[in-house]
């Protein structure tokens, strides 16, 4: 739901890669092309350059201003940090508001916003309760539909006219590529699969990993009716936050101040960490909550859960925006109902860890702004076994509690990585049509050859964007 596109070094890196139609000015029309910006300052002027009104998707700020998210901004203008009134122009190290895909206090869904207006059309089916087992491939490599299975027990084919396209996500999708044939031939004749194309399908996982970081506010004086919010049962967290920001006993709140972070050189336009924050009331259980669905150990949990029970607290967490570390997805079984393994590798590169330690570093100044020391505002000491023996707040410590406390944010990409003929590892073209293999196209996140300095959210849907004018540039 967060609307960050990334910024122009890392779309000019892919068209540098050899994928001439991915450079930053290419790919901004198609993140305009699909944008109904609903903030009137951000398209006037010089803003019409970078969005744009009429789109199907809405996108807006988020409207709320809760008491720890003043304090945030308090302390980052003490700090001289510079204040960005939009992620998605030209300035991105900084503190501002988050943008999102919004109406109002809803989500909006790219589900919503572009299948909801075609529901009608009558060249649209959609088959709810299927599960696509196979891409069907004949013998001279074209495809020519898939195979699926329809309510868990009647197999079907769906035979396709001009091209098959896969937009599985990046997990799922190099899954699925392999189970066709589509894949290392080590890998496949693991599993007896016969190989279609010798491509490096599953390698390249990228995701941006986040240490979560939690500061207590003894001292602040709140009204849980004005601050927090009311826990009720809604599919997500954010839409939860945004449309129950008045109501009732709070557990939590949506911050929406926004940091990026250039841990290296401030001085530097581009960022390699990003900073997201919620707020918890005193005596919540949705810090519990979190730790209980991070699966952190029971001294950490019951930790997490004491900081929470002893005043309001500003959970932030710091994400890596570039990692270095590079996973895979691999096969299972041959069964499309096993799951594949994911071996995410993070912290293969030492740089990755390093990165989120100076991200800590950095946000630890805010502890000696105003804003937070008239709050009595501390950084809670987590209770962690393993990082016990150590001494608090050295380089090493920090080392330990980013291997300990690090979460995924669920942005897995470049697992079917587009690139050039002469790119060994890739698996797509610029084009996104599958190497070897005439009628298949990817078009998701996996495709991505180098992961972007923000959500994913903005930077796929734009990717669909792209691929839907590539599908009609050659069946016109």
């Amino acid at each position: 739901m967060l609307y960050i596109r990334g910024n122009r070094r890392d779309y000019d890196r892919w068209k540098d890669l050899g994928n001439p139609e991915w450079g930053w000015e290419d790919v901004l029309e198609y993140f305009k092309k699909s944008e109904n910006m609903n903030v009137p300052e951000l398209v006037r002027g010089n803003g019409s350059r970078y969005h744009r009104t009429g789109g199907y998707l809405n996108v807006e700020q988020a409207r709320t201003d809760p008491v720890l998210n003043q304090l945030l901004r308090q302390a980052a203008v003490e700090l001289k940090k510079e204040w960005i009134p939009d992620f998605n122009r030209d300035r991105h190290v900084g503190y501002g508001s988050s943008q999102l895909t919004i109406i109002g206090a809803t989500r909006f869904s790219p589900a919503k916003a572009f299948l909801s207006p075609i529901k009608n059309r009558f060249n649209l089916h959609v088959i709810k309760n299927a599960m696509v087992e196979k891409i069907l491939i004949d013998e001279r490599n074209v495809a020519t539909g898939v195979s699926f299975v329809l309510q868990n027990k009647i197999r079907m084919n769906a035979v396709a006219n001009k091209e098959v396209i896969v937009a599985a996500g990046a997990i799922n999708t190099p899954q699925l590529l392999m189970l066709s044939g589509i894949g290392r031939t080590e890998e496949l004749e693991k599993f007896d699969i016969p190989t279609k194309a010798n491509l490096n399908v599953g390698g390249k996982l990228q995701d941006h990993v986040a240490v979560p970081l939690f500061f207590k506010f003894p001292a602040l004086q709140q009204d849980a009716s004005e601050l927090f919010l009311a826990f009720n049962e809604i599919d997500s967290l954010y839409e939860y936050t945004l449309k129950n920001r008045s109501q009732g006993v709070g557990n939590m709140q949506y911050l929406d101040t926004m940091v990026f972070l250039n841990t290296v050189n401030a001085t530097d336009r581009y960022p390699d960490a990003q900073v997201f924050n919620m707020g918890a009331q005193k005596g919540a259980d949705f810090i519990g909550r979190l730790a209980s669905n991070f699966e952190y150990i029971k001294p950490i949990r019951d930790s997490l859960e004491e900081a929470a029970r002893e005043a309001p607290v500003i959970y932030t967490h710091i994400t890596t925006l570039n990692p270095k570390s590079r996973g895979k997805v691999r096969l299972a079984s041959a069964d499309p109902r096993v799951h594949p393994l994911i071996e995410a590798n993070y912290f293969d590169h030492e740089d990755d860890l390093q990165t989120l330690v100076r991200g800590i570093r950095q946000l630890q100044e805010l502890l000696k702004t105003t804003a937070f020391r008239t709050n009595k505002g501390e950084l809670h000491r987590v209770n962690i076994p393993g990082c016990q023996q150590l001494e608090y707040d050295t380089d090493e410590y920090w080392e330990c509690y980013v291997r300990h406390m690090t979460i995924t944010t669920y942005h897995p990409v470049g697992t079917a990585k587009m690139g050039p003929s002469t790119d060994p590892e890739a698996v797509v073209d610029s084009r996104l049509r599958v190497k070897g293999i005439r009628g298949l196209r990817v078009i998701d996140a996996s495709i991505m050859p180098l992961i972007v300095s923000g959500n994913t959210n903005a930077p796929t849907i734009m990717i669909g964007e792209m691929g839907s004018d590539f599908i009609k540039q050659e069946n016109a």
